[in-house]
């Protein structure tokens, strides 16, 4: 018997076998391990971060980030959301922080949290946070590249690399589908209405204004001086939209078709005469979280329905 080449033939075996392993089990190369932390990131203030260990019990400050993580298959080691994290529904089932300005940090501790996720506006208690002892990432999106960025970024702290780039991947598909088809249409004048009383606008530097230049819109509050203005109505008749779009969400006595519909009646806007007002769900176009692919596609039909086969009456 020729025990040399049975060894050979033994080693060859495990080899595969271990192979075999590794690909049933979808492991991806490219995802930290255990062994890959401590890492350190940079995260949307400019701070470096130590993540010293894969996360396992995770807070989320902001609706945003809790899309996010559930969209990387983390729910469950989400510990604690804000009261208004209400996206997908299971989240709404986990432990309360507080609200999205009004965070309760003894809260946050009693959670014992190995990571946090805050946003821009929780700047001011980042500080504390850190002071006990805790690990804080925060997450500001300016435009869409932003909450791409912010997406991968957070598969890479948590070991979910792949999943976070094959969903980046997914979103920019689609936000391509709809800017090919927009790019070369005639600009529609838009004007979105966050409120109604008194009337206000999304301005540059919102996400909202982005998504409705990529849906082939021209923002009429383009040159505002503030993210959320208050609109004239003077100014809203001079500058006479083709298309207005509400944003809805806002619970009871927030805008309206029907009321925004009735504000401006009679009053000469192309808009309102051939009946061109929509609504959307504000949280599909505010929210820097996956679901922005979803605002989009929702407002270039708003804008654009010819090109997309819709049909709004």
């Amino acid at each position: 018997m020729n025990w040399k080449k049975i060894g050979i033939i033994l080693v060859i075996v495990l080899l595969l076998t271990a192979l075999s392993g590794c690909v049933e089990s979808g492991q991806d190369s490219t995802q930290p391990t255990p062994e890959e932390y401590p890492l350190t990131i940079v995260d949307s203030l400019g701070r470096n971060v130590t993540i010293f260990k894969q996360p396992e019990r995770v807070v989320s400050l902001a609706p945003s980030n809790t899309e996010i993580l559930f969209a990387l298959d983390l729910g469950d080691k989400v510990v604690g959301v804000t009261e208004y994290c209400n996206y997908p529904l299971v989240a709404q089932e986990k432990e309360k922080v507080g609200g999205f300005s009004t965070v309760s940090i003894e809260r946050v501790v009693a959670l014992e949290p190995d990571l946090i996720l805050a946003a821009g506006i929780h700047e001011s208690i980042v500080g504390d946070l850190e002071g006990l002892g805790l690990t804080v990432v925060v997450l500001d999106s300016k435009n869409v590249d932003d909450i791409l960025e912010n997406i991968i970024l957070v598969g890479k702290i948590t070991g979910q690399v792949g999943v976070a780039e094959e969903l980046t991947a997914s979103m920019e598909h689609r936000i391509n589908a709809i800017t090919d088809k927009t790019k070369d249409a005639q600009k529609r004048k838009v004007f979105y209405v966050t409120w109604h009383d008194p009337l206000k606008t999304a301005g540059p530097g919102t996400i909202t204004h982005e998504l409705i230049q990529l849906a082939g819109g021209s923002n009429i509050a383009d040159d505002a001086k503030t993210k959320y203005p208050v609109y004239s109505l003077e100014m809203l008749i001079e500058r006479n939209p083709d298309i207005i779009i509400v944003s809805s969400g806002h619970g009871a006595g927030g805008p309206t078709v029907e009321n925004i519909g009735t504000l401006l009646q009679d009053r000469g806007i192309s808009a309102v005469r051939n009946r061109r007002i929509y609504e959307i769900d504000a949280d599909l176009v505010v929210r820097d979280g996956p679901r922005v692919v979803d605002g989009l596609e929702e407002m270039a039909k708003c804008i654009h329905p010819e090109l997309f086969g819709v049909t709004n009456e």
